[in-house]
């Protein structure tokens, strides 16, 4: 849930690197989740020798451990993909002191007793999903969801963490959060606030409208979570959930899209409220596990956070935009991370 800042100038192609590292090691959830079965052990004498399967769950480690090489270590230019630039190169969100603490900041809230539960929680719910799918999950080339989704926010945002592609995902390992997308509002030089990283309010994306990115009707929300005054790579320390102030939207049947990180007071609806598309809904805001403004937005297929498989899905009509590319049109498509995207009116 965090914004993850992509490392500075001196090291733009190391991003591309963990990129190639990601392409080569198989998905360690699928071995995280053989830990499990020692659970039993645990509960019964006679079968005290599954809990050797315990050790499966250090494979839990390894986002950690990429974490920790990519912004400590940095890795050698003999890995493929060395000259490999990651899309969100351009975006200037901090310097390697800005990462540092960030990393600092994860590993200590691991410990934090409501951020305990919820990774338990996150990685129990694995399974279910895992059943309900018979672990074919959701996939661009596999769903098609038939509502009709814009952009959750008027004006030109920048998709700073995730995409439909592994290699660049919010959280490839997480399934709720494998297609989520982090928003942000640059400037033309790539930043994301005024002057110094100073209060909330110093970003250009804190206190914009958020708007419903579909017809539906709202299943929960949360509106009393503060707004984490610090924006240097440090969360807040009493977090009381990951999402902060949040809004959840039933859009069809097994479709509910998840809106986090609102600021304060700001939700305008409650449960049971039916919203239109385009409908302002909040306000921009740095609740939760956040480490500076920004929009965190994904679609799953269950109401609750734990349960739901996330889904990718198309937004539409926008144009997209990028440093290398150039600006682009579409009735309706998939956005990445690197882009700039607008919410267009239809031809």
């Amino acid at each position: 849930m965090t914004v993850r800042h992509p490392i500075s100038s001196d090291a733009e192609t190391e991003s591309g690197r963990l990129a190639a590292i990601r392409r080569r090691v198989p998905d360690p959830m699928y071995v995280f989740l053989l830990g499990f079965l020692s659970v039993p052990g645990y509960l019964f004498d006679s079968l005290a020798r599954l809990q050797l399967f315990a050790l499966f769950f250090l494979a839990g480690l390894w986002p950690l451990v990429v974490a920790v090489v990519g912004t400590v270590l940095g890795l050698g230019s003999g890995s493929d993909g060395a000259d490999e630039e990651a899309p969100t190169d351009w975006i200037d969100m901090g310097d390697r002191a800005t990462n540092v603490r960030t990393l600092v900041a994860m590993l200590a809230l691991q410990f934090q007793p409501i951020l305990l539960v919820t990774g338990i929680l996150q990685t129990a719910g694995h399974v279910p999903i895992l059943a309900r799918y018979r672990g074919s999950l959701p996939s661009p080339t596999s769903f098609e969801s038939d509502v009709d989704y814009r952009l959750p926010f008027e004006g030109t945002w920048t998709v700073v963490n995730g995409s439909p592609d592994r290699d660049y995902s919010h959280s490839w390992g997480i399934l709720t959060q494998r297609y989520a997308h982090d928003f942000v509002i640059t400037d033309d030089d790539g930043r994301t606030h005024e002057g110094e990283r100073g209060p909330p309010a110093a970003y250009h994306c804190f206190g914009e409208p958020i708007l419903a990115p579909a017809d539906g009707v709202v299943v929960s929300t949360r509106v009393d979570h503060r707004d984490y005054h610090r924006t240097d790579g440090w969360m807040d320390p009493l977090q009381r959930s990951i999402l902060g102030n949040h809004v959840v939207i039933e859009h069809a049947d097994d479709e509910y899209s998840v809106l986090a990180h609102l600021e304060r007071g700001s939700v305008q609806v409650e449960p049971g409220d039916r919203v239109e598309r385009g409908q302002r809904i909040a306000r921009c805001g740095n609740s939760g596990n956040s480490t500076e403004p920004h929009l965190h937005f994904h679609v799953q297929d269950h109401p609750n956070f734990f349960l739901g498989a996330g889904l990718p899905v198309r937004f539409g009509p926008l144009e997209t935009d990028h440093p290398r590319t150039g600006p682009e049109r579409h009735d309706e498509t998939y956005v990445h991370a690197g882009q700039r995207v607008r919410h267009v009116g239809r031809r």
